[in-house]
């Protein structure tokens, strides 16, 4: 083997697609599905729940133009059910995948985590034993764990699409593009959503206006938005839920998410 690639992301593929084109004998490596975050925690079972929350939205709007309808039920183990057939629907009509395998790229999915046995050789926790002249590493990210008291309380944005059921509050820290989809969507389905930013804005790749009119929506809606937060100092668990305590110059402060109504 000339070439493998660990990861089937992006940027897995892109590089395969383009060793492949070169002539080089190439395998791509992965520890779960094919298409990496992209394709399974991101933007398929992300739009599939934003739409349903979308839905919601317009049909509390439904009286504005006339039409009476009840208040809408959101069935989320249903909702559930219809993600899990969204992205798996997406991996096997994946035209990517295709494209990588008419390129002539051996595809190795499911194969667990690897390691290095040497500089051209990698194991997975699978047994599979590839070896090749060059070695690509398009592993992606994982979530940094914060090093501060009770971070074992907290959960990631992975964890927020596999909720089996809605949580009555959510505190969510860090208003990027997908602290702001999180937000965004629980809070469509009725959970109180607590938006907190270290920054002096949500939404800092944006446009001030963009994030000065998303902010004020939110706060329209009934979200907390608070930026500006300063800096955590640990989480603890409460008799109702969990509790962050932070601190700005000097000042603590606290937020709190109970795990009842």
């Amino acid at each position: 083997m000339d070439v493998v690639i660990v990861g089937a992301g992006p940027a897995g593929m892109a590089a395969a697609i383009r060793a492949a084109e070169l002539g080089a004998g190439t395998a791509v490596v992965t520890r779960g599905e094919f298409g990496g975050m992209a394709a399974n925690d991101g933007p398929a079972p992300v739009r599939t729940l934003a739409y349903a929350a979308r839905l919601l939205r317009q049909a509390r709007q439904l009286d504005r133009y006339g039409i009476a309808v009840s208040e809408p039920i959101l069935d989320y183990p249903q909702l559930l059910a219809r993600t899990r057939q969204v992205v798996h629907d997406v991996r096997e009509h994946s035209t990517r995948r295709e494209h990588v395998e008419r390129k002539g790229v051996t595809i190795y999915d499911n194969s667990g985590t690897a390691r290095f046995l040497d500089p051209h050789t990698i194991e997975t926790e699978s047994g599979l034993r590839l070896e090749a002249n060059k070695i690509i590493l398009c592993a992606g990210g994982t979530s940094r764990r914060l090093t501060v008291p009770g971070f074992e309380l907290t959960a990631t944005h992975s964890h927020a699409w596999s909720l089996t059921t809605i949580p009555p509050s959510m505190l969510v820290v860090g208003a990027g593009a997908t602290g702001v989809q999180i937000a965004s969507i629980f809070q469509a389905f009725g959970t109180r959503v607590q938006l907190l930013q270290a920054g002096p804005r949500i939404l800092p790749s944006e446009d001030e206006e963009v994030s000065a009119v998303i902010a004020a929506t939110f706060r329209r809606s009934g979200m907390a938005v608070r930026e500006n937060f300063g800096t955590i100092e640990s989480f603890e668990k409460t008799p109702s839920g969990v509790r962050m305590i932070f601190s700005k110059d000097g000042a603590r402060d606290s937020a709190e998410a109970p795990s009842c109504a």
